[in-house]
C-alpha cells in the first residue's frame, strides 16, 4: 500500500448554529453573506477548501473589525476565497500584522486589544467613506455580517492514497 503525507482538516465548531442564527442579534441592516474562518495556523494557507476540498482563490473584500473597547476600523484585505461554500479564510496573523500597523501610526494603545471581524461591508461605501470618511451608523447601513464563524482544527499524518 502507497502512502503520503497528507493534511486533513476538521470542523471543530459552528459559531452561529441555525437555531441559535434566528436569535442572534445582527449588526449590519443588509442581508447576511459568507462563512468566515479566521485562520491561525501560521504554516497552513488553505490552496483548498477545508470543507468541500475545491479550490480556492484568492478574493479581496472590505472587512468592518471591532477593535476593544470601543474602534470600528473598515480594512480591504485578500484571502483565500472558496465559492462553492462561500468560506471567506483570513489569516490571522497577517490582521494582527495589518491592525498593528494601523494602530502605530495613531493610537499605539490600541495594539494588542481584542478584535472581531464583524462582517464584509459594500464596496461602494468602503470606497466612499475611505476617501471621504463615514459614521458609524454608515457603516452598520452598509455591512453584511457573516452567516456564520466556523473553526477547523488541523491534523496531519500518513494516509493511504485513494486507489481510484
Amino acid at each position: 500500500m502507497t502512502c503520503r503525507l497528507n493534511t486533513l482538516f476538521w470542523r471543530t465548531g459552528d459559531r452561529g448554529k441555525a437555531e441559535m442564527a434566528s436569535k442572534r442579534k445582527r449588526l449590519g441592516k443588509l442581508k447576511p453573506l459568507y462563512t468566515f474562518f479566521l485562520n491561525p495556523y501560521e504554516r497552513e494557507r488553505f490552496t483548498r477548501c477545508p470543507q468541500c476540498r475545491g479550490i480556492t482563490r484568492i478574493r479581496k473584500f472590505p472587512f468592518a473589525i471591532h477593535v476593544d473597547p470601543a474602534q470600528m476600523v473598515q480594512l480591504n484585505m485578500s484571502g483565500p476565497f472558496c465559492p462553492v461554500c462561500e468560506l471567506i479564510i483570513l489569516h490571522q496573523n497577517v490582521v494582527e500584522d495589518l491592525l498593528t500597523r494601523l494602530f502605530s501610526s495613531f493610537n499605539p494603545d490600541m495594539i494588542g486589544n481584542n478584535y472581531f471581524i464583524i462582517g464584509t461591508v459594500e464596496r461602494a461605501h468602503w470606497k466612499k467613506s475611505s476617501k471621504q470618511g463615514g459614521t458609524v451608523q454608515e457603516a452598520f447601513d452598509n455591512l453584511h455580517d457573516f452567516k456564520k464563524h466556523v473553526s477547523f482544527e488541523v491534523q496531519r499524518g500518513w494516509f493511504p492514497i485513494d486507489s481510484e
